[in-house]
């Protein structure tokens, strides 16, 4: 009889250790990290340097440096499909993602496709142009941690650095 009590008792505190866990009290905000973040991108801000461009969503803005200029067509439209080469990085430098040549063919998407950052810079970029962009994290994934594609992970509230180079626009006509 004791041992019947014990295993129901067990199964009965099995049962509700798991609904404990699901609480939002988990998530733990690495504060020094989303402060270091918020500073890098606000410090470019005072560098002539760069750009500020306000986004298409109204919720914040990016900033770019051009390393290249291009004068092809521009990527108008979110249904615009445009190929890229593109290597993305955190604020430590670590690369998260990349397509990159002459190892990697060019990345291709729709613009509407891509975190808000990406569309408001691409639909100021002409074919041909390389720029270095910067985007904060309400642009980027916010308190959303992301895995990549084998690389580093994107740590919640990350500024995400782009140096990206447009090599073909597709769709620039009206929808």
């Amino acid at each position: 009889m004791k041992t019947y009590l014990y295993l129901l008792l067990s199964a009965f505190i099995a049962a509700l250790l798991p609904s404990c866990g699901d609480s939002n009290d988990d998530v733990v905000v690495d504060e020094a990290w989303k402060s270091a973040n918020e500073e890098a991108f606000n410090n470019l801000t005072f560098d002539p340097s760069y750009t500020r461009i306000t986004s298409f969503s109204n919720m914040g803005y990016i900033f770019y440096k051009a390393i290249k200029s291009g004068t092809g067509d521009k990527p108008v439209y979110f249904t615009s499909r445009v190929k890229v080469y593109y290597t993305g990085s955190l604020i430590d430098g670590k690369v998260f993602d990349s397509a990159e040549h002459p190892d990697k063919l060019p990345a291709e998407f729709a613009v509407g496709d891509v975190i808000d950052g990406w569309r408001t810079a691409l639909q100021y970029m002409h074919e041909g142009d390389r720029w270095e962009i910067w985007i904060p994290q309400e642009l980027g994934y916010g308190s959303s941690a992301q895995s990549s594609s084998g690389l580093v992970s994107i740590p919640a509230y990350s500024t995400l650095k782009f140096e990206v180079e447009i090599v073909k626009v597709f769709g620039t006509e009206e929808p």
